[in-house]
């Protein structure tokens, strides 16, 4: 998905950029804009060397929301659905399907800060600024 943004800041061959919320936004809510903000911020590479202010189109890649669903939700209802299996077939007492669900779901979530800052250091889902949009000159303008 392409957006319009301006950068805010540069780090290094990185920026930080900021993407205005559109009205269409307001109604989907599939974005990852929090309900009452106006505009977010986000990391992205910059290759093409933006600057300080320059408004730019950036690219979120779309396979990083299949893949935080997968990691947020489905592998966590897998490790329910099997640990509870287990449970009730080696031990057979319902309150060990419980225990070991809340285990294995507390050991996920502690593992999947280290996966995110793998992913994170990953060119395949990152933000990309692609090009920076021309600003016209205010003395063309006056012409």
């Amino acid at each position: 998905m392409k957006e319009v943004a301006t950068v805010k800041k540069l780090h290094g061959k990185n920026a930080t950029v900021v993407i205005d919320k559109k009205d269409e936004c307001s109604k989907c809510g599939l974005c990852m804009f929090p309900k009452n903000a106006s505009s977010i911020e986000v990391f992205a590479t910059n290759a093409i060397n933006a600057k300080e202010g320059d408004q730019v189109i950036v690219e979120c890649k779309e396979k990083g929301k299949m893949l935080a669903l997968t990691l947020v939700f489905l592998i966590p209802l897998i490790l329910i659905l099997i640990s509870g299996v287990i449970a009730y077939t080696v031990i057979g007492k319902e309150i060990w399907m419980l225990i070991l669900s809340a285990i294995s779901i507390v050991v996920w979530y502690s593992i999947l800060p280290l996966i995110d800052k793998a992913l994170k250091r990953s060119d395949k889902f990152a933000t990309e600024i692609l090009s920076v949009i021309p600003q016209k000159n205010k003395e063309n303008e006056n012409e």
